[in-house]
């Protein structure tokens, strides 16, 4: 069963759309970026199971799956590691070691499909997709602080920021 499939049977219609939407981004920005074959595969599988649980225990699946690398890329999306942080979990690093080099990679790409899509699935600006998180959770959520430190190191990062506005829509001028 392919990542797509698992999705389809295992997310309500809302959770789907949306993944729906990140895993449209990031193939837009594996195929921007020519990445490899199996780079690309790994991003897509990523960006459709991100989201078919809590983060720690879905990357526990993964890795139960014999699938290491894809768990630890789905273990800190969305910075996981900072929100587990501040709500008192136990570190997800000491489980879950950061990715490293080409994986590495593979993590910023999926967040920033992430950062750019909405709870619709829409392609969105980080600014909306921040907006929309505070209004379903509220301002004090560890995922709002999370991902408000995410959209600020894709701003810090020159590459990061130009993949963001490719991807991004843009701004209506006003």
């Amino acid at each position: 069963m392919c990542a797509h499939d698992l999705a389809v049977r295992l997310l309500d219609e809302a959770g789907y759309a949306r993944t729906r939407g990140v895993a449209q981004r990031a193939a837009r920005i594996a195929r921007s970026g020519r990445l490899e074959r199996d780079r690309r595969a790994r991003l897509l599988c990523a960006a459709w199971l991100h989201r078919l649980g809590a983060p720690r225990d879905t990357a526990r699946r993964l890795r139960a799956a014999g699938q290491e690398e894809l768990a630890r890329i789905v273990a800190h999306a969305g910075f996981a590691a900072m929100a587990a942080g501040i709500r008192g979990e136990v570190p997800l690093e000491g489980e879950f070691p950061v990715p490293t080099g080409a994986d590495e990679g593979l993590l910023m790409l999926l967040d920033i499909a992430g950062v750019t899509t909405d709870e619709d699935g829409a392609p969105a600006s980080p600014a909306r997709c921040l907006r929309g998180l505070v209004e379903r959770v509220g301002p004090a959520d560890p995922e709002v602080r999370a991902m408000v430190a995410l959209v600020t190191r894709l701003g810090e990062d020159p590459g990061a920021r130009a993949l963001v506005e490719s991807v991004a829509p843009a701004a209506p001028i006003r």
